[in-house]
């Protein structure tokens, strides 16, 4: 049996005036890995921020049977000025070791290096290991890239290997190499590690998961795609049925309906023949009676009929909502389509990158309404080409020519104001409309009543993501270019789709950064745009 690393019983977490996230819920891990998925919002952060003891719940206990390491969500995405020895916490050590090997060593670097003369090549090994360059630990962490700094966290965290990880959302600033590499890393550690994911490939990989929805953790034990097809099937009869008790609900009522009128003429028969009087009083009395009695009846039978089909869609719908599924992700988002132009919307000429050693200058052609990806390993100049391309960035060599508007949506959600709510945010990048228009848009996403007034910081990730789009693309005006560097991080398995949804419909040009293969599949992206370079910053010092 698997020995327990983390036990937590009665957990609930609320957030005054809003109701519990989650309430009572017992959670027990062992050294093996498992995956935490669920929509944005859940409440996946918080349950494993608790277990990692950052976070204190209202109620319940957390019991820690081994070290326990936990790597945030937005962890590499914070702006570490420090070089990466620093961060590693071995900068007093390689400075001393590099002082003794010159013969300048100090009277305090032998009792700071303990005998550790291997520590540069230990280092470089566990680099290499880790996908990440010697030359790196003397870069500032903020220099490098966001994958990097992934892999410089787990690094770190690899520093306890008999420690239980709790890994939030680690593959988001991943490239493809990196993300294959981090499910080798997760299945080979005997430690045991809960990684919380919507990346489809990883999860994949698992043969455990957790499922945290509208306050209740579900295990699964069969995989994520024997998990993904049971809960098609248990969506898919839920449709079924909700569809299935709306006709015959539907069907119901009309039966009603014509029973009562065919009732009703029966009576209004015998009434006019009453009026005649040609027939004794009692005889007349009692076939009122029986009017009566039949009336009652008619509408009893039918109403047991349909409180009966009501029941079944209210319970057809409540298991959609718990699964996701929502009248509003079939509808068409009405995206602003953008004004027309003949050709090109942008022609790369020989570009060369600042930061980027790049192995050939790029050169494209991007006609209106393509839909191109841009890929490449973490460091190779992604980014950077869609800052030069949005003219946030000068060129080293070769021109950019742009026709039409560009719009940049970046990872770190630069375009929206945080201090700002989301119609405050739609209001301001796209003017022009009623409040009301603004909500409207904002609860096609799932944005709506007071999360469309709170500060875009307060929202989770996936919920500022699904904000952007909508500020950006559903009001009076729309750019002809749009490009999206990694729109796919933070969001849920439900929400991915929406956007992909959403973008399918996007009549402009795209150019995407996204490394989920899934993702990129769904936006049916046509052209490509490879980068090879790698960046300077990263291995200047090695050099």
């Amino acid at each position: 049996m698997a020995m327990a690393c983390i036990s937590a019983t009665d957990l609930t977490v609320a957030f005054e005036p809003a109701p519990p996230v989650f309430r009572a819920l017992d959670v027990h891990l062992s050294a093996e890995p498992v995956a935490l998925i669920g929509p944005n919002g859940a409440g996946k952060s918080v349950l494993a921020e608790c277990l990692a003891g950052i976070c204190t719940p209202q109620s319940g206990s957390v019991q820690h049977h081994v070290q326990v390491g936990f790597l945030p969500q937005l962890a590499a995405e914070q702006q570490d000025p420090r070089s990466a020895a620093a961060f590693l916490g071995v900068e007093s050590q390689l400075a001393a070791l590099d002082r003794l090997t010159a013969g300048a060593g100090r009277v305090d670097d032998l009792a700071v290096l303990d005998e550790r003369w291997t520590l540069r090549q230990d280092l470089e090994a566990r680099l290499a290991a880790f996908q990440l360059p010697p030359g790196c630990l003397r870069s500032p962490v903020c220099a490098l890239s966001g994958g990097q700094r992934t892999r410089l966290h787990l690094l770190k965290l690899s520093s306890q290997p008999d420690a239980f990880l709790i890994l939030d959302e680690p593959t988001n600033h991943l490239d493809q190499a990196g993300r294959q590499w981090l499910a080798t890393w997760i299945h080979q550690r005997a430690a045991g590690t809960l990684v919380i994911t919507h990346d489809q490939t990883l999860l994949m990989t698992f043969t455990h998961l957790l499922a945290l929805r509208n306050g209740q953790l579900h295990r699964h034990g069969q995989g994520f795609s024997e998990y993904q097809q049971t809960r098609t099937q248990v969506i898919a009869k839920a449709q079924h049925d909700k569809t299935h008790a709306r006709q015959t609900l539907k069907e119901a009522r009309q039966q009603q309906q014509t029973e009562r009128e065919r009732h009703e003429q029966r009576a209004a028969k015998g009434r006019a023949k009453a009026r005649r009087k040609d027939m004794p009083k009692v005889l007349l009395d009692a076939r009122k009676d029986r009017s009566e009695a039949t009336g009652g009846r008619i509408a009893r039978k039918h109403q047991a009929t349909q409180d009966e089909e009501q029941q079944r869609m209210q319970a057809a719908e409540s298991v959609l909502g718990h699964n996701g599924i929502f009248q509003d992700s079939l509808l068409a988002f009405p995206l602003t389509d953008p004004t027309p132009i003949s050709g090109p919307v942008l022609v790369l000429d020989k570009v060369r990158l600042p930061w980027i050693n790049n192995v050939s200058p790029l050169s494209e052609h991007i006609l209106s309404g393509e839909r191109w990806r841009l890929r490449g390993a973490n460091g190779s100049g992604k980014s950077t080409l869609l800052a030069a391309i949005c003219g946030a960035v000068t060129p080293l060599s070769g021109q950019v020519h742009r026709r039409g508007s560009v719009l940049r949506l970046d990872q770190h959600l630069s375009l929206l104001n945080p201090e700002h709510s989301a119609l405050n945010n739609f209001r301001r990048l796209n003017p022009g409309w009623s409040d009301t228009a603004y909500r409207d848009r904002l609860a096609l996403l799932r944005i709506r009543g007071d999360q469309a007034l709170q500060p875009i910081s307060r929202l989770s990730g996936g919920e500022r993501l699904k904000a952007t789009p909508a500020c950006s693309l559903m009001g009076p005006k729309t750019a002809q270019l749009l490009l999206l560097d990694e729109p796919d991080n933070h969001l849920d398995l439900e929400s991915q789709a929406l956007l992909a949804d959403m973008l399918r419909q996007y009549r402009g040009s795209l150019i995407v950064v996204t490394h989920s293969e899934t993702f990129a599949e769904e936006l049916k992206l046509e052209g490509e745009i490879m980068m090879s370079g790698f960046a300077k910053a990263v291995f200047s010092s090695a050099t």
